[in-house]
């Protein structure tokens, strides 16, 4: 047996009909993003109470696609074999890629096409983002060098930095050399060998692995940090100070500029 629709329901339905019929038609380019040879494009949405707001969460969504689509499984297997088996094998770790890489933003690209709609609550955008494969490769690669930076920071607090908290110098000068040893490259673990070194007394040595470390990542804060206090232990508090100013300016925190400012009343009253 069938129910005929209450005349409420007959007026809504109208009303949701008329809407749609009202509402003008999507443009072609939204449905039909088209290809070009070297490029990955894609049609984002976003909504918002103004059209910059709108425009923006359009063009981040478009983003976001593109990197899915291109490194999406890329990223979520790397994730798989480091042992990662929570939430963060999911989409999660494509962001993670889209946050830390591209900061938001990706070399290369462009705005192709947009169009903003007046809603009832504000506004609806549409965008279409192309990206060069390139751009989206050098993305990547910087990703990857920068996830392996922040494992290695991780173990050398965990492992080296414990060791030297609790006092065993000499146990963390070795653990700190087995690992440049494996990653010669690893700037954290140069800087690792320079604070051991520096603790057990061996100012010269300390800056010397501290300035290698350097010359690997010239925005490593705690590089910049430890050469501050080698020098000063070295007679050389100038240099010092100029070195912890400039671990400030990697990463500026009150800590930071309190230390900062002692330094620098202490070299002035030692009038130099």
């Amino acid at each position: 047996m069938t129910r005929k629709p209450t005349t409420a329901a007959l007026a809504l339905l109208i009303v949701f009909l008329s809407a749609c019929a009202s509402s003008p038609p999507l443009p072609d380019w939204v449905a039909t993003p088209g290809s070009v040879p070297g490029v990955v494009r894609t049609v984002g949405f976003g909504e918002g109470k103004d059209v910059p707001t709108a425009m923006e969460m359009a063009r981040r969504h478009a983003l976001l696609q593109i990197v899915d689509s291109v490194f999406g499984e890329r990223i979520r297997y790397r994730y798989q074999k480091a042992g990662h088996r929570d939430e963060r094998t999911d989409a999660a770790s494509v962001r993670d890629f889209f946050e830390a890489a591209s900061r938001g933003t990706l070399v290369g690209q462009r705005v192709v096409h947009n169009e903003v709609r007046k809603i009832s609550f504000g506004y609806t955008a549409y965008v279409m983002v192309e990206v060069p494969k390139k751009d989206l490769e050098k993305a990547y690669r910087r990703f990857v060098l920068e996830e392996k930076a922040r494992r290695q920071l991780y173990e050398a607090e965990v492992e080296g930095a414990s060791l030297l908290d609790e006092g065993h110098f000499r146990k963390a000068l070795r653990y700190y050399r087995r690992r440049v040893a494996k990653e010669p490259e690893g700037d954290v673990w140069w800087i690792g060998v320079g604070a051991a070194l520096y603790r057990l007394g061996h100012f010269d040595e300390a800056l010397e692995a501290t300035d290698r470390a350097l010359g690997m990542n010239r925005r490593s804060f705690y590089g910049y940090w430890n050469r501050a206090s080698i020098l000063e232990h070295l007679g050389r508090l100038q240099e010092g100070v100029a070195d912890r100013q400039e671990a400030c300016r990697i990463r500026p925190s009150e800590a930071c500029s309190a230390r900062l400012a002692a330094d620098r009343l202490r070299l002035s009253l030692e009038g130099r």
